[in-house]
């Protein structure tokens, strides 16, 4: 236990002596404190309002001048050619299309063809329409431009005007169905267990977190057990301290100060929006307002799942001599880990589905799929313990492996060794 600890303590010295580590967190840190508070200060210093009522005033604004625009000056000049039996239609489409000026013609469908083509390609009108019968026509236009809406609003138009004349042949009053269709349900949520849509959000950025700490600290415990070995100081720490608390020493000490890190930047941001989270209005509860029994499970599985791969990373960079073959070792683990990561995310959609209650059980994947899993779907507590003991029993049995092949690979130099071989050399010692 006293090597334990001296290791311990040695490589947590090293970690927060680091001036990369301690700038990168403090950076970090002081980043998603001010993002947070940014709209806050903003708000504080123009003595604007919300940023989120600010957005939907400058959008609300801007459909009132569209629609002062549309019901204002002239937006170009049309043509309608229809049948003679159609001609209530036409003042149906100019009352519902406002802002532009129409020109109507009837006759037979050759000629108003002949006569819509002819004034759109001299230019006296940006467009015509040719109507067949009552739901089919024809836009004719010399050029279409990616703004020209000309159609959209002609096709809703034309829908409505069928809809009254429809109504209107029932004896149907179009302003009584028009209230009535406008009427909404009024309806409320009575959620006895979670509500997926709503924390799917912090489910997401949970588990991409953990994605991050397990891949930079994992490399990071890899190559520094490579460069130890590169450099030949390893043979004296195999030699003076039990391979056993050398391995799990440097491993925790990574977790300690992933924990740290990431801790002191995530505490930022969530003590920062308490504070300083009416600048939002409201818009980000979802990602910040994240229960304990999350928060409990992150740390939990989020830990072990840490301590099983980087044992596995450690374990790799023992094989190697060199840091620059430490991506061609590590690379077994880190696809694992990035299609366990994939198939997590495939399937937040679906938390109670199958493929994620097994993915609950297996240790390479349990530290994602039940941080899901409980945070946004049904798990009872057996199932919590039964997936955390497995996880946890994982973690012991690949440190004991980790510590036989980190002493066995420590102490060979030279090309790179397969994980397999060491593991035979183990057992033929045995």
């Amino acid at each position: 236990m006293k090597q334990f600890l001296r290791v311990l303590k040695f490589e947590l010295s090293n970690y927060f002596k680091n001036k990369s580590f301690v700038a990168v967190t403090i950076l970090l840190t002081v980043l998603a404190i001010g993002g947070v508070a940014a709209p806050t200060i903003y708000q504080a210093i123009t003595g604007t309002g919300e940023f989120a009522s600010e957005s939907q005033e400058q959008q609300d604004q801007g459909s009132q001048d569209s629609q002062q625009e549309s019901q204002g000056e002239s937006r170009g000049k049309l043509i309608l050619a229809c049948d003679a039996a159609m001609s209530s239609l036409p003042a149906d489409i100019e009352q519902l299309m406002p802002g532009y000026e129409w020109e109507v013609i009837t006759g037979t469908k050759e000629e108003n063809i002949e006569q819509v083509k002819k004034q759109v390609e001299s230019g006296e009108v940006h467009g015509g329409f040719i109507l067949e019968d009552f739901m089919t026509y024809t836009y004719v236009v010399e050029n279409l431009s990616m703004q020209d809406s000309a159609e959209q609003q002609f096709s809703e138009a034309l829908k409505l005007a069928n809809r009254d004349r429809f109504l209107s042949e029932k004896g149907v009053d179009a302003a009584e169905f028009e209230l009535i269709n406008a009427q909404e349900p009024q309806g409320e949520q009575l959620i006895l267990g979670k509500d997926s849509i709503s924390n799917y959000l912090y489910t997401y950025v949970m588990v991409f977190i953990l994605y991050c700490l397990i891949l930079f600290y994992g490399q990071m415990i890899a190559t520094s057990v490579t460069t130890e070995k590169s450099n030949r100081a390893i043979e004296i720490l195999v030699t003076s301290v039990d391979s056993t608390s050398l391995i799990f020493g440097k491993v925790l000490a990574g977790a300690i100060a992933g924990v740290v890190q990431v801790g002191l930047i995530l505490g930022g941001a969530v003590l920062s929006y308490r504070f300083f989270g009416s600048g939002w209005g409201g818009i980000l509860d979802m990602l910040f307002d994240i229960p304990m029994a999350s928060w409990l499970t992150f740390l939990v599985f989020g830990l072990l799942g840490y301590l099983l791969y980087a044992f596995l990373f450690g374990m790799l960079g023992a094989l190697v001599s060199k840091t620059e073959d430490i991506s061609k070792s590590a690379t077994p683990v880190t696809m694992i880990f990035v299609v366990a990561f994939i198939l997590v995310l495939v399937n937040l959609s679906n938390v109670d589905g199958l493929l994620m209650k097994v993915g609950s059980y297996i240790p390479f994947t349990s530290c994602m799929a039940m941080l899901a899993r409980i945070s946004m779907g049904g798990v009872a507590v057996w199932e919590i313990i039964v997936s955390a003991a497995i996880l946890a029993v994982s973690c012991l049995a690949v440190g004991w492996l980790a510590a036989k092949v980190f002493r066995f690979g420590t102490l060979m130099y030279g090309n790179p060794i397969k994980l397999s071989k060491a593991i035979k050399q183990l057992k033929n010692q045995n």
